[in-house]
């Protein structure tokens, strides 16, 4: 028999590994399908020690996932380090992106080196309020830096098609529990990503070790 599919709630009790897997990567595949761009302010490159991106200015660089087939609720989570001498709000995360071409709504959750978190969500939807709102921040349990931490961000759309769940995980600690709504949010599903932040003193370089999808649902 088909197990039926549970989706979460917004009263459902979370933990950090609800859901069953549809996607990861250890990075030691160069051809598994992530960017190796190389521009001004980014690169990526595959390396013995992981899928490294070094990344420059003040922004929050997206590098979508090679997994494609949207989710109502999606579960984000890489595992990285990050270079010490990196400015301190620099950072990386897990984002959930939703929408096609110049029409998105994502969200981003970034643990940065000063050892502070922050949820926001990017908007380039015609008419959008803010193409960038801080939605919370605080103080992690965890800071990047030599040594790996792994974190997660869960994007669940709720029945109502317009309120998201957004919960976040850092080394499988729950740091936050919120839920954001936009009235016409894309009908399509999550797709997942992860976040380098730079900022503009000097560049940072972080280096992936793995990634992982999950459908909550199930």
């Amino acid at each position: 028999m088909l197990k039926k599919p549970t989706p979460v709630t917004a009263t459902t009790a979370v933990t950090a590994d609800r859901g069953s897997m549809v996607f990861s990567d250890d990075f030691t595949d160069s051809g598994s399908g992530w960017t190796r761009e190389s521009v001004a302010d980014f690169s990526a490159t595959f390396t013995k020690s992981g899928y490294v991106i070094v990344a420059r200015g003040f922004v929050d660089h997206e590098i979508a996932s090679p997994y494609s087939v949207p989710k109502q609720q999606l579960s984000v989570s890489m595992t990285a380090t990050e270079s010490t001498d990196s400015p301190s709000e620099s950072g990386f995360g897990a984002g959930c992106d939703r929408g096609l071409s110049e029409s998105t709504v994502s969200y981003d959750f970034v643990v940065m080196i000063d050892g502070t978190w922050e949820i926001r969500r990017h908007d380039t939807r015609p008419g959008a309020a803010s193409a960038s709102s801080l939605l919370k921040k605080g103080t992690s349990p965890k800071a990047p830096g030599a040594a790996s931490i792994t974190v997660e961000l869960m994007c669940a759309t709720l029945s109502d098609g317009v309120t998201t769940r957004l919960l976040t995980f850092v080394s499988g600690t729950d740091v936050a529990d919120i839920t954001d709504r936009v009235d016409d949010l894309p009908r399509l599903g999550w797709l997942g990503a992860f976040v380098v932040r730079g900022e503009g003193t000097r560049p940072t370089t972080v280096t992936a070790t793995y990634f992982e999808l999950r459908d909550l649902t199930g």
